[in-house]
This record gives C-alpha cells, structure tokens and sequence, in this order.
C-alpha cells in the first residue's frame, strides 16, 4: 500500500513538472507580448460598426489592456491585472463600470445609440472573459513569499533571499510586511504566544517548529507541493488554551485576498469549493463529520488535485486547491468502519493540552502581535519557510503522531485491535481464522456492535500495512505477527 501511494505520488510529480515546463514557456509568450504591448488606439475608437456583444467585449478587453500594459489575464472566474506587485482580481462593479461606459455610444450600422441591459452587460463579461482567457495561468506561480519590499525566493538549501517583485512570478497576494532578514523573537509577544501554549510539552520545540512550517507553507503557496500534503488540526480538549489566538495570527499574516474559511462539510457543495480558488490558507473552527474528513474532495483539496467548482448563477471553471488547510477543534470526530489510510496519510495533528492560567493571558494578543509585530511575524515564517523547503517535509512531534495513532484506533475497531492484540516477530505467523475469533471478542468487550465481516476484516488489516499477508500450502493469514499473551496483555495495558 505505501509502495503504491508512493508510486502514485512520483507519477504525480513527474505529471506536474511536465505540467509546469509547458506553462511555464507559455508563460513567457504571454508576458513578451504583454511588455511589447502599446494599445492601439484606433482599435479603441469609441464608433462601433455593429455594436454586438462580442465587439462590445473586444473594445472593452482592447482598453483593460492599455490600461494595465498588456498585464491582465482572465483565469479560474475572474479578471486578472497585475498591479507593480500582485496579479489583483478586477472587483465585479468596475468591470460592469467599464462596460457602462459604451451605453448610448452610436454604432455605424445603426441609426440606434447601444442600450445596455443588466442581461447584455452580463453577456459582454462573459465574451470578455473568452477574449482574455489564459486557461492555467496561476497553475505554476514562483514559490517564494510576496512581501512589500519584494519577493522573498528560496535556493535548493532553503536559504532565502530578496528580489524584486516581476509579473512572471504569477503570485496574487503581499504580504503587508518587509523583510530585511532573521529577526529573533525573543522578548516578543510572539514568543509569548508560543511558549505559553506548549509550556510544559516534552515536544514543545517540535509544536513550535511545525507552526512555523505551517504559516511558510501558506505563506509560499508550497502546501500542495509537498511530497506528502497535510491538513493540520489544532486539537485541545480544555477552553482558553491558545489554540483560537494561533489560528488567529495564522489568518491574519496574509491578506484577507488569501483566506478562506470553508469547512470540510462545505468541500462537496460547488459554491463554496469555488472560494478556495486562488487562496494560500483555509481555516475553521468546524472540523466537520467523519463523512466530510474521508471523502474523496477532501483528499482532492489537500493534494492539490484539480476539481471543478462554479459560483452562484456562474460558470464551471477547473483550478488547483494551493491552499494549506487548518482546522481547530475540541473533539475528534469518529469513523464508523475505520479511517481510510489516505485519510490518515493526510491528517497531522497538534495537540495544546495546557489551559493558560489567568496571570499568564494577554487581552487580544493575537491582534497585538498581527499590529504591532509584522516584521517579526513575516521573518519568523520566512524561517519557518526555509526549514520546511530543506526538510521536504512538516516537523511532526512525538505527541502528533500518537494522537493520530490513538484517534484512527478509535475510529478504527481493527486498528485498535491490532495495536492491542498484536505481536510481531520474524518468526511468528497468524491465521485469518485465528485472528477473527478473536477479534470478535476483543469488538464485543469493547462496546463495537456492528463489527466488519470476516472478509472485510482481512482485507482492511492487509490494507492498513501493520501486517504483511502471507500464504504457505493451506495456511491463509498474516507472517511476523502473533496474538498477545496473558503477560504482553498486561503490559499494553
């Protein structure tokens, strides 16, 4: 099974660089003729000759692009216009202000001025957006953060460094913060934040370096081309732990263009999945069902696989999710017939067990930290950003991976057994037989009513990788493991 996921993945990636060489030439094309790009001024005469839509869409399209110097593009629904730092969507009202403008204009053809209905107006958009079309063009932005003094690019060893900001870089979002290199962030509130959260936490430096990959990987719009993307959930069971404050910050570093809030029970409806387009970061303080964790659309989003969406009374368009998801939550939702392992492979989570006490709370720190502290901020998950892009990889604490472990046993009846119930060994071996009777009495005694059958017990413990399947003359089972005995019981327990 891991073999095969990996597989997947490398083909995945082989795809996506093949993918990004043919955008990236196309790329070029495009933004030679848009440097080239002078308007010409009698295609913009105001004297239509037959005043249709289409020609209407042309004339408007002719001046977007003199106005932006050949820099605007129409992709995944919107209009596109690069602005001396970012690729900003056109606001709704200004692209019908600009199509108002040839309302009453006379047409050759006619001795009737243009008379715009609120219908034709529509439809002029909509023939625009095919004149300006550039189907893939945010597919393969530079990866690097957007900040207000340039773009901060990062090398084969993660070392970051400045440039000056360029419209082949495809980024859509700034950063509102400059960076000028490390900063420490002793003595901050920041570090206030930080600390209190994990204070106590044997892995309290490994949580503090993952939320610090967490905000590069938004930051860099690098979340979905990780070689294993996660969706990261802030897991505290008490009130008043730290978790809403960090979530908070997380929200508030980047522009408000560059989040969303869609909860996983919204992944399936077309008009919310359509508000993920273009963003770096999605959070909730929903986790949602099991259903909405384990569906495929979920799986889709975090890995960047490319989905169709529409807005309300829009057009289908294709995009692919970049964005890192985040979700907060008390409790951890349970899966009836077991957590699926590309659900599992997934899922990270970080754990904030210690309820901060009065004497060490700060009003609106995270408001404070996100007005007083940008520099700080930005630098730290510049830093965050460089250590994730070396290891390839998120930091995952001790405590992560056990409480993944523990919430798919929960989830999970053969899971759980199995953690329980099994010995491995080189020499050991198991039957199905063996292993289902007593897996039926581990389920009873342990309040699961409706356990799998014995075929499809069999299939999920191959399928979970924890046991490797195994076949010699009439014996059917599972090699290198036996059930525990009365004192290796004990022990577990």
């Amino acid at each position: 099974m891991v073999q095969g996921a990996g597989a997947e993945r490398n083909n995945k990636n082989i795809s996506t660089r093949a993918e990004s060489m043919l955008e990236t030439a196309r790329a070029a094309e495009v933004l030679r003729k848009a440097q080239s790009y002078r308007g010409d001024a009698a295609e913009a005469a105001e004297l239509l000759l037959l005043g249709s839509d289409v020609e209407i869409a042309q004339r408007v399209a002719t001046k977007l692009r003199i106005v932006t110097k050949g820099h605007i593009v129409y992709c995944e629904g919107e209009f596109y216009g690069y602005s001396g730092k970012c690729w900003e969507a056109f606001p709704a009202y200004l692209l019908r202000r600009y199509v108002h403008t040839w309302d009453g204009k006379p047409i050759k053809a006619s001795s009737k001025p243009v008379r715009l209905s609120s219908g034709q107006i529509g439809s002029i958009l909509k023939e625009m957006a095919t004149v300006l079309a550039e189907s893939g063009w945010f597919a393969v932005p530079k990866h690097g953060i957007n900040c207000s003094n340039g773009f901060v690019e990062f090398g084969a060893d993660g070392e970051p460094r400045l440039i000056a900001h360029d419209p082949a870089h495809r980024q859509r979002h700034v950063l509102e913060a400059e960076w000028h290199g490390p900063l420490s962030i002793e003595g901050s509130l920041l570090q206030r934040l930080l600390t209190g959260c994990f204070k106590g936490d044997d892995d309290a430096e490994d949580k503090r370096d993952l939320l610090g990959e967490l905000m590069g990987s938004a930051a860099t719009g690098y979340a979905t081309r990780l070689i294993a993307p996660k969706a990261l959930v802030l897991y505290g069971q008490t009130a008043e732990n730290g978790k809403s404050q960090v979530i908070e910050v997380c929200r508030g570093m980047l522009p408000q263009s560059a989040v969303s809030a869609v909860p996983p029970t919204k992944f399936g409806d077309d008009t919310y999945r359509i508000k993920l387009a273009g963003k770096l970061l999605n959070t909730s303080d929903e986790l949602g069902s099991a259903g909405a964790i384990g569906s495929d659309m979920f799986k889709y989003l975090v890995t960047g696989e490319q989905v169709s969406a529409r807005g309300l009374y829009a057009p289908m368009v294709d995009f692919r999710s970049t964005a890192q998801h985040v979700f907060a939550s008390n409790g951890l939702p349970a899966f009836r017939g077991g957590m699926d392992q590309g659900v599992l492979r997934r899922l990270l989570v970080l754990q904030f067990n210690r309820k901060i006490p009065k004497d060490e709370r700060i009003a609106h720190l995270a408001e404070r930290i996100l007005r007083d502290e940008m520099p700080l901020v930005l630098a730290w998950v510049v830093e965050g950003a460089a250590r994730l892009l070396r290891q390839g990889a998120f930091t995952v604490p001790a405590s992560s991976d056990d409480a993944l472990m523990h919430w798919a046993q929960r989830a999970d009846a053969v899971h759980g057994w199995a953690a329980e119930r099994l010995v491995h060994g080189p020499t050991y071996r198991l039957s199905v037989s063996e292993a289902y009777d007593d897996f039926t009495k581990w389920a009873a005694a342990n309040g699961h009513q409706r356990p799998p059958t014995k075929k499809t017990f069999s299939e999920r413990l191959t399928g979970s990788g924890l046991v490797t399947k195994g076949k010699s003359g009439l014996f059917r089972g599972w090699v290198g493991v036996r059930l525990a005995g009365l004192l290796e019981q004990l022990a577990h327990e």
